[in-house]
Parts: structure tokens; C-alpha cells; sequence
């Protein structure tokens, strides 16, 4: 059954990079040994680029030093976890750092969550210190601190470590001053305090948790999955070698927010690995990211299918030279042939598909990037790549649970050194998820004989039309052919008659006009009559999560 072939012994290593073998492992055994490396052999090398400021391997790490050291005399030992609740700044990375040299846990969060949000995760995961922004410790802490089991929070601002940094007018103008909070620690007064400090020598170990990075939500509460040192270098170092990375040729540009298991593992984690410098801009805005790629001559990216549509959408881009950009996976959802044409011919860039999860360390399929993705006959699915190196892969009958054939459309099911051991403090959810080892993903989906994977859809976003399955990525795909529509996103609302029927939401490209019977008529012409839209509605922004995933389930709320 080639579903259950690993990559050692499968048809589909023949498409690997010539830079990846299929018993790829990675160079260090902790996220921390690969960092320390550079450090000692690298110190003056650049490491983040953050607006026009540069920072080194040295600077960074005096300051997680710093960190680390204050943190443990705030009472932050050993297994206790650390929350980070920034934006894409380079004090990510410091404390990152910081909780490792302490063998603490990091915790990941959204800088988008509000107060019973946060608390949640918090609580969920009983972390007692807190590295965030001043702006959101006065806006969202504040007022929960109290139920929390935080005694430690350190507070900053995005120019701390760059205080000479000149932030572009449309991030400057979001920003606040400076605040000092009387019942937190200042960023910058411990690293005056603490400075030239090292911690007590520690090494983690492979099997501990490297972050905790809480789901996305979007079909239930968030669940803290316990991604490990081992994992998070093996996904990173698959990254590395699959875009052959290497610190002397690539910039490492940081699109996708670091918090989520992609922008930590694609950026800091690749970062880590390859010794790249690494550019970090605060907060996704278009116009700051094109000029970043121009003035940087960044090499790799990786976003949401999202983002590269707002990229290649803004006026500027012709103002901008970013043939530099090579490397251009993008992962969150699969994207249709209409769309990888569309940025082609817009920007040059070549985008390659990404699939993985948080539960998944990132990666188990990654697009080959000299090889062009086979389209699936039946739904019209661009493939999003095969299975990376140490990645089992599976389809299963949702029912049952039987192997299927290659072709037959089914769950897919991963298993492999990327998958996490469980979820944090939730034996049996873990217990229903992972079982015997294998990841069951709720994503529905087919593979072909030589590894080609399509992601059809989530499971659970089937729409039953009056009997008919319908897969709501084929109607989105038809709807990015329409040379009117820049984002589309189709879900199944009640219906007397049908039972369900198909409802699309879409946005426009700047300038464009289309209304909702052209846009109707224009489906009905390409598709099965049980599958077309019955009703379009046009908004000005499609809803996302912070990661750039639309979220249906907002729609099906409106």
C-alpha cells in the first residue's frame, strides 16, 4: 500500500531537491545547540534585520542572557512556562531564547487575542511569566492579571532593542510611546540591570517541549500542542535543505507571524538551522514587506496565500525590484492553479504548496521547487507537494477507518518525528487525535501512486446539496478564475429544499466591479448545476485568523 510507505522507501523521493535525502535528520539535537553554534562561530554576523536596524548573533544573545538571568531571579525555573505575547519584534526571539537557557516553555501567543482569549491560554497552560507589549499589557493583561498564575510579566516596546530603528508611517502611526507600568518589569531597565549576566549552563533535552503553540480554533477551543526540540529541528532543517538555505547567499524574509507553528518554525526556526539572517517588520503591512524584499534582497518567504495576493495587489509592487524572491512556499491552505498563474504573472514569484499543521511541527509536504505541481483531474486541486523526509502518510476512510487506495479521497494521516506526542494537559483529546502514533488531520484528501498529495478540504466543511457532496475549494478555485476576484471563500447555509446550499463570499481587486448574478452565471458555466453558488455576497475583507486562514465558520455565522 503505497499510502503507508514512509519517504526511506517510496516513488515520491524521486522529486526531492538534490540538496534532501530521505533519511534527512538534523544537525543539532535542540533548537538551542544549533543557536549556540552561531554564536560561537558567527558572532558578528548579522542575524535580524528589523526596519533599517541589524542586530547580530551577539546582540541577541547578551540579551536573551539578560533575559534569562532576570527571569530566574523573578523566580522562572525549569518546566514553568513563559508566554510571549509580541508582534513579529525581535524580543520573539530573545525570549524564546531566554526560556530555553532556563529549560522553561515557551508558550506562543496571538497578539490579536483579547481578554477571555488570553485567559484561556493562560490558564490552560499555568504560565507565570509574561513577555508582552506595553500597548496590550494596558489594553488586555491588565484587568485579567489577577485570575491568572502570572508573578512575572515583563513589558516592552517594539524599538527597545532598536531604539534608533525608523519605523515606517503606517506601522509608526499604530504604535504608542513608551510606557512604564508600576506593577511590571521594563525591557529596558532589566536589561540594564541584568546586562553581561549569563545563566547557570543548561541544555534542553530533544524530548522537551520547544513551544507550546496553541490551535488556530477553528473547529473548537484552542488546544496547546507540545512541540519538541527534536521536531522543531527536524521541520526546520527540512526547510533548510528542501530551498537549499544557506546563511552566505539567503535573507530569510518574516511574513508569517511568529507565533503560529509556520512563522516560528519557517522563520525563526529556519533561521536557527541555516545561520540566515532574518528580516522581522512588526506587524504584516504590504508596502513595508515589498521594500523590505527590495532593500534586503531577500531570497525565501513563506505566507498564507493571503498575504501574497495583498502583496502583489498594492500599487507599489511596480515600484519595486523583488526579482530577489525565489524561494516562495505557502502554506495555511492550498491554492489553484488560477491563483499561482494570477501572482506569477504579477510578480515573478513561483509559489510552491506547503501542508502541515501545528500539530505537525510545520511541514509533512512541501512542493518540490524545480518541479511543477500536478493538477487533480477530478476537483481541479493544485497539489501542494509530497511527503517530506521521515513523513508516513496515510488515507483513510473517515468511517472506518480502512487504508484506501491512491486516488481515493479520504482523511489524511501523518505520522513521523514532526508529529507532537499530544496536547497539552488533554490526555483524552490527545488520545483521539494521535492513535498508535498517527495523526488524524480531519483534513479530507488523495494521493497518487508517486506521493502527490491534494488537499480537498476540511472534513468537516463538506456541504450536503440536496445528497450532493460539494467540496467547497472547487467553487472557490472557479471563483479565482474570475479576473474580478481577489479572495473567495464558499460555505454551506441552510436551505428547505436542499437541506444545504452553497453560499459564496468574495472580495474584489482593487477597482474592479462585478455583480452577484455575473459572478453566479459565471460558476453555473464551469461546473456541475448541484455545485455553482446559489447566492454571492461581496465584502470589502474576507474574515481571517492571525495566521491569514480564511474562516468560514465567521461566514456561515453572517
Amino acid at each position: 500500500m503505497v499510502n503507508r510507505m514512509d519517504a526511506a522507501t517510496s516513488p515520491w523521493t524521486k522529486h526531492y531537491p538534490a540538496s534532501v535525502s530521505s533519511d534527512l535528520t538534523g544537525p543539532h539535537p535542540t533548537m538551542l545547540a544549533a543557536w549556540n553554534e552561531h554564536v560561537a562561530t558567527r558572532p558578528r554576523d548579522a542575524a535580524v534585520h528589523y526596519f533599517d536596524a541589524t542586530l547580530t548573533f551577539a546582540d541577541i544573545d547578551r540579551a536573551a542572557d539578560a533575559l534569562a538571568v532576570a527571569l530566574h531571579h523573578n523566580g522562572v525555573t525549569a518546566g514553568e512556562r513563559v508566554a510571549i505575547y509580541l508582534q513579529n519584534d525581535p524580543q520573539w526571539l530573545v525570549a524564546l531564547l531566554a526560556a530555553w537557557k532556563l529549560r522553561a516553555v515557551p508558550v506562543a501567543v496571538n497578539p490579536m487575542l483579547r481578554a477571555h482569549e488570553l485567559l484561556h491560554i493562560l490558564s490552560d497552560s499555568g504560565a507565570t511569566a509574561l513577555v508582552c507589549l506595553g500597548e496590550l499589557y494596558e489594553s488586555v493583561v491588565a484587568d485579567i492579571r489577577p485570575r491568572t498564575s502570572l508573578h512575572t510579566v515583563v513589558t516592552t516596546h517594539p524599538l527597545d532593542m532598536t531604539p534608533d530603528a525608523t519605523m515606517p508611517a503606517a506601522i509608526d502611526s499604530q504604535v504608542p510611546p513608551p510606557r512604564v507600568f508600576p506593577d511590571t518589569s521594563d525591557w529596558r531597565s532589566l536589561m540594564g540591570e541584568f546586562r553581561d549576566r549569563r545563566p547557570a549552563p543548561t541544555e534542553p533535552d530533544a524530548h522537551d517541549i520547544a513551544s507550546l503553540t496553541y490551535t488556530s480554533g477553528t473547529t473548537g477551543r484552542s488546544k496547546g500542542a507540545m512541540n519538541l526540540h527534536s521536531a522543531m529541528v527536524h521541520s526546520s532543517t527540512v526547510y533548510t535543505r528542501w530551498w537549499d538555505l544557506r546563511h552566505e547567499q539567503d535573507v530569510i524574509i518574516g511574513l508569517a507571524p511568529v507565533f503560529h507553528i509556520t512563522g516560528l518554525v519557517a522563520g525563526f526556526g529556519v533561521h536557527i538551522i541555516s545561520g540566515a539572517p532574518l528580516v522581522l517588520m512588526h506587524r504584516f503591512d504590504a508596502e513595508t514587506t515589498l521594500r523590505a524584499i527590495e532593500q534586503r534582497r531577500g531570497t525565501f518567504m513563506i505566507g498564507a496565500c493571503t498575504a501574497f495576493i495583498a502583496l502583489t495587489n498594492h500599487p507599489s509592487l511596480h515600484r519595486v525590484d523583488v526579482s530577489s524572491l525565489t524561494k516562495t512556499p505557502s502554506g495555511g491552505a492550498p491554492v489553484s492553479r488560477a491563483l499561482v498563474d494570477r501572482i506569477r504573472a504579477a510578480s515573478g514569484w513561483t509559489l510552491r504548496g506547503a501542508y502541515g499543521m501545528t500539530e505537525t511541527t510545520s511541514p509533512t509536504h512541501l512542493g518540490p521547487p524545480h518541479a511543477d505541481p500536478p493538477t487533480d483531474l477530478d476537483s481541479g486541486a493544485l497539489s501542494v507537494g509530497v511527503p517530506v523526509p521521515g513523513a508516513r502518510i496515510r488515507i483513510v476512510d473517515p468511517v472506518d477507518g480502512r487504508d484506501l487506495e491512491p486516488g481515493e479521497a479520504g482523511e489524511i494521516v501523518v505520522a513521523g518525528p514532526m508529529v507532537v506526542p499530544g496536547y497539552w494537559q488533554l490526555p483524552d483529546e490527545s488520545a483521539h487525535a494521535i492513535r498508535d502514533g498517527w495523526l488524524h488531520t480531519g483534513d479530507l484528501g488523495k494521493m497518487t501512486e508517486d506521493g502527490w498529495l491534494f488537499v480537498v478540504d476540511r472534513i468537516k466543511d463538506l456541504i450536503n446539496a440536496g445528497g450532493y457532496k460539494v467540496v467547497p475549494r472547487d467553487v472557490e478555485d472557479v471563483l479565482y478564475r474570475h479576473p474580478a476576484v481577489r479572495e473567495a471563500s464558499v460555505v454551506g447555509v441552510p436551505d428547505e429544499y436542499r437541506g444545504e446550499t452553497v453560499k459564496a463570499f468574495v472580495s474584489l481587486v482593487p477597482g474592479a466591479t462585478v455583480g452577484e448574478d455575473e459572478l453566479i452565471a459565471f460558476c453555473r458555466d464551469r461546473m456541475a448545476a448541484y455545485k455553482y453558488p446559489r447566492s454571492v455576497v461581496v465584502l470589502d475583507e474576507l474574515p481571517k485568523n492571525a495566521s491569514g486562514k480564511l474562516l468560514r465558520r465567521e461566514l456561515r455565522r453572517g
